[in-house]
């Protein structure tokens, strides 16, 4: 049976895993740490090692294609990164990574991309009508679909698709939901709490300066969803990311902004994401969603 090597690329991580018939092969995932602010040769041979080693492991003749589940702003079709203004692989700035990638694999196979989100949204959401996919971590990302399918254009949805880039208080929205935005707050705020999991743990324990970053991290988060939320007629918002770790102090402020909307976490990104990476291999999938990729 063909297998397709899902890709989900993170802030500080590139998981892989084989992938047939919509499952997980088991034992095939594989996890390696990079940072955003790691150089291109580091961030390519970070990429393509995961992906060499998962296609080692289901059988190089075996497998079919590798999808690649990737944070914007990248040209999904041409497979550039246009990385600026969100701190997050600048060293990759206008760079072929499909290219990049296809030299530096031993294997080298056809690759598609898919917005990160996008794909996290497929892989996580079976359900039919319009649903808004949130990945909250080193960014903001974000997917409307209708039917399962990219929605990127239109009065209902902001462009592209994205959320990150929209003007939001003094700066853009990423700058206020991002995992930058809570260390930054906590750093201010809270003497000898570094982290976002020390700090919501500090939260969980009843420290009432703790409790308010979270929820005015949810607050953010409502404001510049609700809006685009309610003009999509969204019934479902699916939630992922390490940032959801701590949905339970900043969800109640969340659902003050949808009131009438189903919030759910997903409980595994990675997973979801590397789902949906894959399907770009679906015929009766990509047929449609090709046409519908962003191009920053």
């Amino acid at each position: 049976m063909p297998m397709i090597v899902g890709v989900d690329i993170g802030g500080h991580h590139v998981a892989a895993a084989a992938v047939t018939q919509g499952a997980l092969v088991p034992d095939s995932y594989r996890h390696v740490a990079c940072t955003p602010a790691d150089e291109r040769a580091t961030l390519i041979a970070a990429w393509a090692g995961a992906i060499d080693a998962v296609t080692d492991h289901a059988g190089p003749e075996r497998v079919a294609g590798i999808g690649i589940a990737m944070p914007g702003p990248f040209d999904y079709a041409a497979g550039i990164a246009h990385f600026a203004g969100n701190a997050k692989f600048t060293a990759l700035y206008g760079v072929d990574v499909a290219q990049a990638l296809t030299e530096a694999l031993r294997h080298p196979r056809p690759i598609r991309f898919l917005n990160d989100a996008t794909a996290f949204a497929i892989g996580a959401v079976p359900v039919r009508g319009n649903v808004v996919g949130v990945t909250l971590g080193t960014g903001l990302g974000s997917a409307f679909l209708r039917d399962g399918i990219p929605a990127i254009d239109g009065d209902d949805v902001p462009p592209h698709g994205s959320l990150w880039h929209l003007p939001f208080r003094e700066g853009i929205a990423d700058d206020h939901v991002s995992a930058r935005w809570l260390t930054a707050r906590i750093a201010r705020r809270l003497d000898g709490i570094a982290t976002v999991v020390a700090a919501a743990e500090a939260a969980r324990a009843g420290n009432g300066t703790a409790v308010t970053i979270f929820a005015d991290y949810g607050d953010n988060l409502g404001t510049i969803l609700s809006p685009w939320v309610e003009c999509f007629g969204a019934g479902t918002v699916m939630l992922g990311g390490r940032i959801c770790g701590a949905f339970d102090l900043f969800g109640p402020a969340l659902r003050r902004h949808l009131p009438a909307t189903h919030i759910a976490v997903h409980p595994d990104t990675e997973r979801a994401a590397i789902l949906g990476a894959a399907r770009t291999f679906d015929a009766s999938f990509w047929d449609r969603a090709r046409h519908h990729l962003p191009t920053r």
